[in-house]
């Protein structure tokens, strides 16, 4: 890839990463500051949101390392293979976060089990999302495989080294094959929600709500059934090998922001009265007390 190439898309890179820590850190903001969002779908949205956090801490690294060593011949250095390491653990980690996402609210909403209440499922949900991803990294690891990709299809960053025997079974292994998974399971998920609804509309000739089916569901969180197609969007650049991997690849937290952020009208509410309570000048009044003592007060 030429030098002016490499440039442009690392400051793409670099500034869709920023944008998308700033919406990943309002999400995480929302969840703590806002009380009654704070069910199960919300707190996987927050593990999903920190590993889309690490992701693109992982792409601001390459970044700044290729601002530093451009094209020296000896690109492949310890901060290659840490990034590599960062960025393909938490991309995993992230696909296994939204798919646990969609197994969660088909079983609460279509199946009326709900997994939060059983202790070893939830664990096994909070568990599974983070030991597999760092198992099959470590693996790479291992084999020494982790590295300077050459810009072999991708944007400044490394991740299988471009000169390893079977880089495409790694790059596979360590990513894709996980990525196209996620978007069959999501999908299919997504088609039988839809279908699951209808029958409800039809059935009481009125429209169904999730929390219907129950309670520690929000209405709200109907926005997380099309989950799916914001990570095909944001994705789907790295898999059909376009620049615009470098908007993608660091946009998760930011479309997750507009999508469970700006479309909850609950937290926008909450959000705007928080706003207007800020901007709103303080007055002041005179209170006299008991003993004929004026005091000021301020409100």
């Amino acid at each position: 890839m030429s030098s002016n190439l490499a440039t442009v898309t690392s400051i793409i890179t670099c500034s869709s990463a920023s944008v998308s820590i700033l919406c990943g850190l309002a999400i995480l903001w929302s969840y703590r500051q806002v009380p009654h969002i704070q069910n199960y779908t919300r707190y996987l949205l927050v593990c999903l949101t920190i590993a889309d956090i690490f992701t693109v801490y992982g792409n601001l690294i390459s970044t700044f390392r290729w601002f530093v060593i451009g094209n020296s011949k000896e690109t492949n250095d310890a901060y290659c293979v840490a990034q590599s390491f960062i960025t393909t653990t938490s991309t995993l980690s992230s696909f296994f976060w939204t798919t646990s996402i969609a197994i969660y609210l088909f079983s609460a909403v279509a199946l009326r089990v709900n997994i939060a209440e059983k202790r070893t499922a939830k664990i096994a949900m909070t568990v599974i999302p983070i030991v597999i991803p760092v198992a099959i990294t470590c693996v790479a690891l291992g084999n020494d495989v982790l590295g300077e990709d050459k810009y072999s299809g991708s944007g400044p960053w490394c991740w299988i080294k471009g000169d390893v025997s079977n880089n495409l079974m790694w790059k596979l292994v360590t990513g894709k094959a996980w990525e196209m998974m996620t978007y069959m399971i999501t999908l299919v998920i997504s088609i039988l929600l839809k279908f699951f609804k209808w029958r409800k509309n039809c059935q009481r000739h009125g429209r169904f709500r999730w929390s219907d089916s129950d309670t520690n569901i929000r209405d709200a969180d109907d926005t997380f059934e099309i989950s799916w197609l914001f990570l095909l969007i944001a994705r789907i650049w790295g898999t059909l090998r376009f620049i615009l991997q470098c908007f993608g690849d660091s946009s998760q937290a930011f479309w997750n922001f507009m999508l469970f952020f700006t479309l909850d009208a609950e937290l926008r509410e909450h959000v705007c009265q928080q706003i207007c309570c800020l901007s709103r000048p303080r007055r002041t009044s005179t209170v006299i007390d008991f003993h004929g003592d004026a005091q000021q007060t301020g409100f």
